[in-house]
Parts: structure tokens; C-alpha cells; sequence
């Protein structure tokens, strides 16, 4: 048994045909890139009419594997006949067209199927043929997927769409940067699962079917951006200046240029441009999200003191609690099948490092209701988002003479104007009511 010369028209054929179905075409239109939950077509050709073979493909599988090693034990290697019938809810192979020389075939990925770099193979009698590999992806068009984004428009904007806007600056004075996320770079999809490849091996998690769940994938690529981007904390002489960057494909061709080492510089908005480029590349809906004025490092304090000399310049440390004039973060869409279902949707998502007592330093996906009702207990960091947002900072002068002073102005407020791009526009979209209630309202009259 072979593949006949045919296979390249027909695998070109199908591949474009394929990927335009799975929304994929823009990655690429040479390889197989599918999303999970949504079947795609092959076709199998033979080096002879198929009678010949009849008794070799009695029975016949297809076999989908992934991983450094792959087990049928552990669901990283999965064999299943070729039928009549699909099965929608697991891996399964409907034959759809019979020819002396060929076969159509249409596979099936269940909706919960780990994400990754797949080998497919035919196993006919005591034989095995590998058929191709193709990428699989998670699917907001499915509704079975966790990741199940039902808005059209949204889908556009949280997934296809590789131009944005990132707002900085301040609360009266907003500025707009254009950002090229570019996570449809053909490249781009390699060096995303070259990173979740890296941060399995620093978290010594070598199983591959945690990939199915994107709460493990948000938290394993919040953990590596830091790997990717080097936090500027001073000047930027060996590097480049975080407000240099355009867009987030050179920085991830460049870390991956440099061995996996940090690419000098980068601060919150280049560490959220760059995980919602792979969030999204990967297939989870994702935006980038700007607040004014943020608490920093409060340890879930809902009060920050700053200090100034008599001259206003701050004497507060970096590592401090401190409030920053804004902050960048991101919100990817997911049901919270761990949780309350009114907790499915939004979940904020930090990679920007904190100063936290123990656990990793990036914060999320924390569900930006429970942020709102203030329910702290829920898992990931709620507690750090609600008291970033709502924190009181109280202003003190420390006079010459050692003695401390409020300020006339001795209080502000944090999470002021939380914007984000608004969906098919450039118009800034204020979001500050998803995580606030308005003032007399909500946990604030308790």
C-alpha cells in the first residue's frame, strides 16, 4: 500500500479547502491547520484499485497522535476505525467516498481535544502509514468547546482580527498606540507551541492533555512571557525601549532568534500585546485591556500609602505598593466549567510580574464578574484584580523635619476608565462596568 502521485493535488486541494473552513487560511494554506470539534476531509490514494487490498482493509483505523510520547494510556495517542458514521463527541473517521484508486475521509476532533502538533497514520492490517500531520487548534465556533464565543463579530475581532489598539497614558489623557498582533504570521503558530513546549519544562509538566483545558493554557503562557520579554527596570542602552515596539512578531522571531532568552525590553502593554498574539494564534478569544490609575503589589490590600518629599517626587520603592497611572492586562473568553456558571465569559489575565507572598507571579484567569461581585475566594486571583482596581490610596509628605503629613488632597481611587478596543472600530470602548458597580451599589453598600 502508498500514496500515488496523485496525493499532492489532492493534499493541496484539501488543505485550502480545510483551512478556509477552520478559519485557518490565514496561517497558512501549505499546512493542515484545523480546530477541534469541527470535522475536516482527507483523501487516501492508493498505488493500485483498492480491491486489490481488500483483505488488508477489512479493517482499517487511523491513528492521531501527539506529544514527545505519545499513549494511548494517557490519551495523547488515540486509534479509531474508519466507519460509515462520525462520532462528533470523540475522535472518529466516516468514510464519504469510495474510488477504485481513493478514499475520502472525514476525521473528526472531539471538542475537548488536547491542542497541539499531530501525526496521522493509517493502520490497515499489520501495517502503518503515515498520512500527513496537520496543527489542531481550540474552536470558538463550536459550541461544544470551552472557548465557545457565539458572537460573529466578536469572533472577528477576538480571533482574526491581527491589528489593535493599546490605550496608555493617563485617565484625562489617553493615548492610542497601534499594535501589529500578527499571530496569523505563518511562523507565529510554530513559535507559540515552541513556547508552551518551554513552560511545560519549567513547570516539569510533561502531560500533554492538560492542552485541552485553556485554563492551563492561559496560565502556562502568562508564565512565559516574562520568559520571552525582559521587564525594563532602568535604562534600555542593550536593548530596545518598550515603546519602541509596533507589534509582537518581532519580539517572539527575535526570542526565538536568541535561543529561548529573553528579549530586552518590554512593560505591561508589550507583555499583554504579546500574550493576547499567542492566546489568539492558539485560538482563544482574546483583547487587551487598559485601566487607569492601578494599585500595584497592594497584597490584596484595599489601601496603599504613597509618600512624596516636600518637593513631589515620590519616595515610594518600586517594589512597593504603589499606584500606577495605568495598567495593561488581558481578558481571554472561556467557560468556567470549575465554577458558577455566571462566572463563564471574561476572565482578566496579568502576565506583568507581582510582588505575591507565594505562587507564580503572573495573576488569572480570574472571571471578571466574580471581580465585580468582589468574591475574592475565587480562583485565580480575584482577590489581587479587586483590590488593584478598588484600592484607596492615601498621599503623605514627608517633611524635612521626618514628621508625616497627609497631602490637602489625601485620597484617590484606583480602576478609573478600564478600556479596551471596541469590537470592528478604533473607538475606545469603556469596560468599567463589567468590573464596578457604580458608586453605592454592589459589595461598596454592604
Amino acid at each position: 500500500m502508498s500514496i500515488a502521485g496523485q496525493k499532492e493535488l489532492f493534499y493541496s486541494h484539501l488543505i485550502t479547502m480545510n483551512n478556509n473552513n477552520h478559519h485557518t487560511e490565514e496561517i497558512s494554506t501549505k499546512r493542515l491547520m484545523v480546530r477541534r470539534g469541527q470535522p475536516f476531509i482527507i483523501t487516501v490514494s492508493f498505488s493500485s484499485p483498492v480491491y486489490n487490498y481488500l483483505q488488508q482493509l477489512k479493517r482499517t483505523f487511523l491513528i492521531v497522535q501527539t506529544g514527545p510520547n505519545p499513549s494511548k494510556t494517557d490519551g495523547t495517542q488515540v486509534e479509531f476505525p474508519i466507519s460509515h458514521l462520525g462520532d462528533q463527541k470523540q475522535w472518529s473517521a466516516a468514510l464519504e467516498e469510495q474510488d477504485p484508486c481513493f478514499w475520502t475521509i472525514s476525521v473528526n476532533a472531539p471538542a475537548n481535544a488536547p491542542i497541539g502538533q499531530y501525526a496521522l497514520l493509517l493502520h490497515a492490517s499489520k501495517s502503518y502509514c503515515l498520512l500527513g500531520n496537520f496543527i489542531l487548534l481550540f474552536n470558538p465556533w463550536c459550541q461544544d468547546d470551552e472557548v465557545f464565543l457565539a458572537n460573529e463579530a466578536q469572533r472577528q475581532e477576538y480571533i482574526l482580527n491581527q491589528e489593535g489598539i493599546i490605550y496608555w497614558g493617563t485617565e484625562n489623557a489617553v493615548l492610542a498606540q497601534p499594535w501589529d498582533f500578527n499571530q496569523f504570521e505563518e511562523d507565529i503558530v510554530d513559535i507559540c507551541f515552541t513556547l508552551l513546549d518551554i513552560g511545560e519544562r519549567h513547570q516539569r509538566d510533561k502531560d500533554h492533555t492538560q492542552r485541552k483545558n485553556p485554563i492551563y493554557i492561559c496560565r502556562t503562557v502568562a508564565a512565559m512571557v516574562r520568559r520571552v520579554v525582559s521587564s525594563l527596570t532602568g535604562k534600555y542602552y542593550d536593548g530596545t525601549s518598550p515603546s519602541k515596539w509596533l507589534g509582537s512578531s518581532p519580539i517572539l522571531r527575535q526570542w526565538v532568534a536568541l535561543h529561548c532568552k529573553p528579549v530586552r525590553y518590554g512593560q505591561c502593554w508589550v507583555f499583554a500585546a504579546v500574550m493576547c498574539s499567542v492566546l489568539r494564534c492558539l485560538g482563544i478569544p482574546t483583547r487587551v485591556v487598559t485601566g487607569f490609575t492601578w494599585a500595584h503589589n497592594t497584597n490584596s490590600s484595599l489601601n496603599v500609602d504613597e509618600y512624596y518629599d516636600e518637593n513631589g517626587m515620590l519616595l515610594t520603592h518600586d517594589k512597593s505598593a504603589r499606584v500606577w497611572t495605568f495598567h495593561v492586562w488581558n481578558e481571554c473568553w472561556m467557560a468556567r466549567t470549575d465554577l458558577l456558571p455566571e462566572y463563564s465569559g471574561w476572565q482578566a489575565l496579568d502576565a506583568t510580574c507581582q510582588e505575591k507572598s507565594k505562587g507564580a507571579s503572573f495573576c488569572g484567569p480570574a472571571p471578571v464578574q466574580a471581580i465585580k461581585e468582589g468574591d475574592t475566594e475565587v480562583d485565580y486571583d480575584v482577590c489581587y484584580f479587586f483590590a488593584a482596581i478598588n484600592a484607596k490610596c492615601h498621599i503623605w509628605i514627608h517633611k524635612a523635619d521626618g514628621i508625616l503629613k497627609p497631602a490637602c488632597i489625601c485620597t484617590k481611587y484606583t480602576g478609573n476608565n478600564i478600556s479596551t478596543k471596541s469590537v470592528g472600530s478604533e473607538r475606545c470602548e469603556d469596560i468599567t462596568h463589567n468590573y464596578k458597580y457604580p458608586e453605592g451599589m454592589g459589595w461598596k453598600s454592604v
